[in-house]
């Protein structure tokens, strides 16, 4: 069987100029001379807090080197932050604020709920933007303006089954989904991990259902293990996700467990156990990505911000990089439009990207495990297994 190669390629950022039709509402024209300026809708308050911040570490630093490369067509770039309060109410009162102001282009949310809410209202102003970490596939639907800098909820699906069936050669699944209303990931990635399971030839033996705080919890997870599953997936966010784990081993599970990349994060690991035993999950980003993107990214990360850097970090700062190479001499729609289809085998601080003609995204997936605490290491701790774009999946099925 072939296996599937990890391969990092040089950027290819060439814009291209053909083509004229409706000015952007600022249009970013040569006789102009004053600052390009991006509007960043960050959650800076609220309960994703911590996650908006990190983002716009990444986005911040991205923005020194533009800057230092001589900016967007000659012309300095400035940001105009706006918080959300991490919700959909606060995120079309930003937009509000930043279309006003008259900004170029934006940078959008951390979830999907933030982002859902001025995905139609960012089009009907004909602003581009670029979404750094939402993972619904609709988002980018009916707004042509609106670019991914991740992968999607059925990107990442099919990244899961593909790793559950042919590398680790397991052939029945459990799977346990919130039916909270708002749980709109954990149902998208259960549905679409079992369509894609089931066509590869495996087996869903039983979907385990749950609300928040449910007292029979522990009895549900203990049905699904009667069913024999070799892998159990648990898409779910994270603090929920890692106290499923926990449980799961508790009760005698001794399989595989899989998650995706709302497992990426140190509360995570802080909180699944000290020896969670066999799992993975997918992640935007992973440090031991040997690019040399990655490397002088981490190292110019650590020396601004005196840590390293993770997912978050790394999604922010490849959005304000690809916006940046869009913006880049597009006085009209369609030359935003060209500029971001000519974006192919673009190696960023999180992996490859090549943006589609579709307003999709081919990007790296990683694929992490996670080893067990041990000496000097307190907690578990995530390691690199394997990442390859998502074309090379679909090649390697084919």
């Amino acid at each position: 069987m072939k296996r599937l190669l990890f391969r990092l390629f040089p950027a290819v950022l060439a814009a291209g100029f053909a083509g004229c039709g409706t000015p952007l509402p600022h249009p970013l024209l040569p006789e102009e001379t004053g600052p390009v300026r991006i509007g960043v809708v960050m959650p800076l308050s609220g309960h994703n807090r911590e996650y908006g911040e990190r983002t716009l570490n990444g986005i911040q630093l991205a923005l020194e080197e533009v800057n230092n490369a001589r900016g967007i067509d000659r012309r300095r770039v400035e940001l105009e932050v706006r918080d959300n309060a991490s919700s959909p109410e606060g995120a079309s009162r930003a937009l509000s604020e930043l279309a006003a102001s008259g900004v170029h282009g934006l940078i959008l949310g951390y979830d999907t709920s933030e982002v859902g809410a001025v995905r139609e209202e960012a089009g009907r102003l004909r602003i581009p933007a670029i979404v750094p970490l939402a993972t619904d596939d609709d988002l980018t639907e009916g707004n042509p303006l609106l670019l991914r800098g991740c992968f999607t909820d059925s990107q990442q699906a099919h990244a899961l089954a593909g790793y559950i069936w042919y590398w680790r050669k397991l052939m029945r699944l459990g799977i346990v989904v919130s039916l909270e209303p708002e749980a709109h990931y954990s149902r998208n990635i259960a549905r679409e991990t079992a369509q894609w399971f089931s066509q590869l030839g495996g087996q869903v033996v039983h979907t385990a259902e749950f609300r928040e705080n449910d007292p029979d919890l522990r009895k549900t997870l203990v049905s699904l293990i009667s069913y024999a599953p070799q892998a159990i997936l648990v898409p779910v966010h994270t603090a929920t996700a890692a106290k499923i784990v926990r449980m799961l081993r508790e009760l005698g599970f001794h399989g595989l467990l899989i998650g995706p990349d709302s497992w990426d994060e140190e509360s995570f690991l802080r909180n699944c156990g000290s020896d969670p035993g066999e799992c993975a999950f997918t992640a935007f980003y992973s440090p031991e990505n040997p690019s040399e993107e990655n490397r002088a990214f981490r190292e110019k990360f650590r020396k601004k911000y005196f840590h390293y850097p993770a997912s978050c970090e790394a999604q922010g700062y490849d959005s304000m990089k690809i916006l940046s190479a869009s913006l880049g001499g597009a006085d009209t729609i369609e030359k935003f439009q060209a500029n971001a289809r000519t974006i192919r085998n673009y190696s960023g601080a999180s992996g490859v990207y090549t943006m589609k003609r579709d307003g999709g995204i081919d990007r790296t997936i990683y694929i992490n495990t996670i080893r067990p605490a041990g000496p000097g290491r307190p907690f578990p701790t995530s390691r690199y297994s394997r990442g390859f774009t998502y074309s090379r999946l679909l090649d390697f099925e084919n």
